[in-house]
């Protein structure tokens, strides 16, 4: 007797399918966060109601996963090793780490 789900090659395909889409999607969601943080002042999101601090996180952690989409896409290399989770880790709030 089983209990839960049992594998099978229909699972195991949707599930890796669906991880490398949303891989994919949020990739392309960082690069259009990644333009519009690069192309707005840091007193404009002051103005919205961030502190100089949470502007800098916001945009450092936005940078390192950008930084992640290029090594993903092969247009960067990693040299040395990185947590990209140091900042990144501050934007998701509850959640795994």
């Amino acid at each position: 007797m089983s209990v839960g789900l049992i594998a099978t090659k229909n699972e195991i395909d949707t599930r890796s399918g669906d991880l490398a889409r949303s891989f994919q999607r949020s990739f392309i969601q960082v690069s259009t966060l990644k333009s519009y943080l690069d192309a707005t002042p840091d007193a404009d999101l002051i103005t919205l109601g961030y502190i100089q601090a949470e502007v800098t996180n916001l945009k450092t952690a936005v940078n390192e996963m950008d930084q992640l989409n290029s090594i993903f896409n092969g247009t960067a290399n990693l040299i040395v090793a990185k947590n990209f989770k140091v900042f990144i880790m501050r934007l998701w709030g509850v959640g795994a780490f």
